[in-house]
């Protein structure tokens, strides 16, 4: 990431967490702190990261289709993509946590407390984007909004979404599991899987933006912005 001031507003993209996960997160957080050798602890921190999962796939997935019109094959083909998506990231997630020891489960919980962030009184999980993404997203949202032509700019708008979604790998996979060792054997499985589904993700943003009319992505760029934390830079 560019250095920059740190009182400079930096973009970070996120989900907003509901009372009821933002209460269970940070029970499990506390349960962990104070006892991670406590039995069920692994498969309670899958359980919680499988329904984080499915909260961002329904914020940046569903709640957009529900206000974008794609043609019926598009999202025929998408639903299709997005089923095979979470199903490969819920499988890399169970390799995962459950293989933890009970100090590398404390480590990840600290580090996915690190992302949870607050602004107007909503809970986000969020990760911070670089400068290079977060100035084309502020400009893709203005050109939506500006310019009817969107055969001039779709592909802005993909190269864009990929770029959250590989940073978003960086952020809620490469980073926490390399705090610490795992397995040979579960790394490569698991590396293998987070690829898949990363490329599952590509070919489903392509299908969905790449011939979407100016009213409908309109409509996305008002939840995309919604998703949008303004904090400080660290």
């Amino acid at each position: 990431m560019n250095t920059v001031d740190s009182q400079t507003p930096h973009l970070s993209l996120g989900f907003r967490l509901t009372p009821e996960i933002h209460t269970e997160i940070h029970s499990l957080f506390s349960r962990i702190e104070q006892n991670p050798t406590q039995t069920g602890l692994s498969a309670d921190a899958a359980d919680v990261l499988s329904k984080l999962l499915s909260l961002a796939i329904d914020q940046f997935y569903f709640d957009i289709m529900d206000q974008v019109q794609a043609h019926p094959a598009a999202r025929r083909s998408a639903d299709k993509g997005i089923s095979t998506v979470i199903k490969g990231a819920k499988l890399v997630i169970r390799k995962m946590v459950n293989s933890l020891e009970p100090h590398e489960l404390d480590i990840f919980a600290n580090y996915l407390e690190s992302l949870i962030l607050e602004e107007e009184g909503e809970h986000y999980m969020a990760f911070p984007l670089d400068n290079g993404v977060s100035d084309q997203t502020e400009q893709v949202i203005l050109r939506i909004r500006n310019d009817s032509n969107t055969n001039t700019y779709n592909h802005l708008i993909v190269d864009t979404l990929c770029g959250m979604t590989d940073q978003a790998v960086v952020h809620f996979y490469n980073k926490p599991t390399r705090l610490f060792k795992v397995r040979p054997f579960i790394r490569k499985s698991a590396d293998l899987g987070i690829k898949t589904v990363n490329k599952g993700i590509h070919f489903v943003i392509k299908q969905l933006m790449k011939k979407t009319r100016q009213k409908e992505l309109i409509a996305f760029s008002h939840i995309l912005e919604r998703q949008l934390v303004t904090t400080p830079s660290a």
